[in-house]
């Protein structure tokens, strides 16, 4: 699994492009309350295990603020998983690896994507797509899109991946586009 493309720009430079095309739909619909107008009201994040040099794209959330009923919006995101702290990518493409957790690939991680995942939030995130991922209102209405073994065959995240043609890098963008409603909206998970 080649992840040279975390540390080129244009990956980065594409999904901040597509959560800025996501924002703009979910801005152009209204307040989903009362019909009001969205005003931006953007959130600083703290990005974990992104490479120094492209940490600005992650540095602030995309948000809205309803005008009339002051109730916040926020739009699917290709680059943030809800409330995680580590960017959508780095939590898809580690949750992948989920073989099975030993030192020899905390470190493997450590070496590759530069980040240091411990034992307890790698066990947390297989958790939690183990458990709370299959019971979220977005996989129950998606998951009859997929062949049955994908529940039991090994980490889902693994198990997507396989449903996407092309580079490592190709199937994450799709598969991260897939996973864009969980982390916003009314199908939103995290």
């Amino acid at each position: 699994m080649s992840h040279k493309f975390l540390f080129n720009a244009s990956f980065h430079l594409l999904l901040t492009s597509i959560d800025e095309e996501l924002a703009k739909v979910e801005q152009e619909k209204g307040c989903s309350h009362c019909g009001g107008r969205l005003d931006h009201a953007d959130y600083p994040r703290s990005p974990m295990g992104v490479p120094a040099q492209f940490r600005e794209n992650y540095e602030e959330h995309i948000s809205f603020c309803c005008a009339d009923c002051r109730r916040r919006t926020t739009p699917p995101s290709v680059r943030f998983f809800g409330r995680f702290w580590f960017p959508a990518p780095i939590l898809v493409l580690v949750s992948a690896l989920t073989l099975g957790i030993n030192e020899r690939r905390l470190a493997q991680v450590r070496l590759h994507f530069g980040i240091t995942v411990s034992e307890s939030t790698w066990k947390r995130w297989r958790r939690w797509w183990q458990n709370s991922f299959m019971t979220t209102p977005f996989w129950q209405h998606i998951k009859g899109l997929f062949p049955p073994i994908l529940s039991t065959a090994g980490p889902l995240p693994r198990e997507l991946f396989s449903l996407f043609l092309g580079t490592l890098e190709e199937k994450l963008h799709f598969l991260l586009k897939l996973l864009a409603p969980l982390t916003g909206g009314v199908l939103r998970a995290v």
